[in-house]
């Protein structure tokens, strides 16, 4: 079953057209075979019969006296030609058949390849054997039957249209035919069928994305339509949900950097001091966080996805940007410069920053690499730190997580527990990477990385 498997087509397109052409392909067969044994077997044993018959005549009235004109005048109403090759004999050695025509499934198809078999079957069963039968190389419409007489060789020009049918060929092509036709309407048929599914699927798939699906109308069957309406729905609540939950958290902004500002203002307002400082580093730290939870719940939502020259971004936007600030990135950017990708690209530039500065804050060396393969723009970057546990990489991806578990933003993680991810944040970074590669349909995977350290590959489709 499982061999079976491999030659069955993975798509709905292609197993209806199996099924359809499997089915016709089958039926056309069966009739040809039940049309061979009830028609037209019957049609090429009567006629191969009379023309053996009239061989046989030839064969035994051939030397008798006055039979000459006989035959002469018999060869010229029949169309039957014959000439006396005297004093020779045809060999009897046989050359013994291959395994392929001794087995049950040749014995059944050679009566319908072989147009002669009826003829062959008829000159065994009058005893004129042994015998020879090729077409006659001067005249194509002519059979050359050479039987073993007493005094030689009797040559027969037979006509073909004697022994054999033309109806055959004519029910044949028609048959052929007929499978050609259906197939091709079952084609169009179900290519108009599966046409609305693959538009659904491929608007599926951009939304999962977080690209933007195209405007759907139902169409196709019942039950597509009624599964494209579902989805229109199911995507119009998912987008009223993100644009209510992003109008919340924009008032909560508003509301919470309010007392903010005029914490700070009062603040500065008042006599420098050391508790001072403390306050006015506490409400930095307070603006920070309400701006990283507005970065992870917002997500971009609104971007749209742009056609951009990876490499340049990789340069001017991470490995210059980062110079300037002293921190050299190493790596190899194996990419062509008009290589154009469509990305979100304030929202990877956002997680790709958030990775870079968690491997500087970890590890002393930084490499950025990426390539491209057939299906996936890659991206890999390595740090010198103490790395990530196994058993942790899937972890640090959730919101608010953090390896020590703790959720005192002024705790510090001690040497022999220290990671790539750092307890005085929010626990968000990741998170926040995580969910601007995936809103653009890739992926994160993390390893450990040949400098000593993490490694963060990243895999968006193209």
């Amino acid at each position: 079953m499982q061999r079976i498997k491999k030659f069955i087509p993975r798509s709905l397109y292609g197993r209806f057209l199996l099924i359809i052409t499997l089915s016709a392909l089958i039926v056309q067969l069966v009739s040809i075979y039940v049309f061979y044994y009830t028609h037209l077997d019957v049609i090429s044993k009567h006629m191969a019969r009379s023309v053996v018959a009239e061989m046989v005549f030839i064969k035994k009235s051939y030397n008798k006296p006055g039979y000459e004109k006989l035959l002469r005048e018999l060869s010229k109403d029949t169309g039957i030609s014959f000439s006396l090759e005297a004093s020779r004999r045809l060999k009897k050695n046989k050359i013994a058949d291959s395994a392929w025509k001794k087995s049950q499934i040749y014995q059944l198809v050679d009566p319908l390849i072989d147009p002669y078999n009826r003829l062959k079957s008829e000159l065994e069963e009058h005893k004129l054997t042994p015998y020879e039968i090729y077409t006659n190389p001067e005249d194509q419409s002519l059979i050359v039957v050479r039987v073993q007489g007493l005094s030689g060789i009797i040559s027969f020009d037979v006509p073909i249209k004697k022994i054999t049918s033309s109806s055959a060929y004519v029910f044949t092509f028609w048959m052929i035919l007929s499978v050609v036709i259906t197939s091709w309407i079952s084609i169009i048929f179900f290519r108009n069928q599966i046409r609305s599914i693959r538009v659904l699927n491929d608007a599926a798939e951009k939304f999962g994305r977080g690209q933007d699906a195209p405007d759907l109308k139902p169409s196709g069957s019942e039950e597509v339509r009624s599964l494209t309406i579902s989805f229109i729905k199911m995507k119009e609540r998912v987008m009223r949900q993100i644009a209510q939950r992003t109008e919340m958290l924009s008032a909560v902004s508003h509301d919470l950097r309010t007392p903010l500002t005029r914490m700070k203002l009062q603040l500065e307002m008042m006599p420098p001091s050391e508790e001072i400082n403390d306050l006015k580093k506490d409400v930095s730290d307070m603006e920070k966080l309400v701006g990283e939870y507005l970065d992870f719940v917002r997500g971009d939502d609104r971007e749209k996805m742009k056609l951009m020259k990876i490499g340049k971004f990789l340069q001017e936007d991470l490995i210059d940007y980062y110079a300037k600030m002293n921190r050299n990135i190493g790596g190899e950017i194996l990419l062509s410069d008009k290589l154009e990708i469509s990305l979100k690209k304030l929202a990877l530039k956002r997680g790709l920053k958030n990775l870079i500065d968690n491997a500087f804050n970890y590890g002393k060396n930084v490499e950025l690499a990426a390539r491209v393969s057939k299906t996936h723009l890659i991206l890999m970057i390595d740090d010198d730190g103490p790395g990530i546990p196994a058993a942790e990489r899937d972890n640090v991806f959730k919101p608010f997580y953090r390896l020590d578990n703790s959720r005192n933003l002024d705790q510090q993680i001690s040497s022999g527990t220290s990671s790539s991810i750092s307890s005085s944040g929010s626990g968000l970074g990741l998170a926040i990477a995580m969910d601007a590669v995936t809103s653009q349909g890739g992926r994160i995977k993390l390893s450990d990385s040949h400098l000593g350290g993490l490694r963060v590959m990243i895999f968006i489709p193209i």
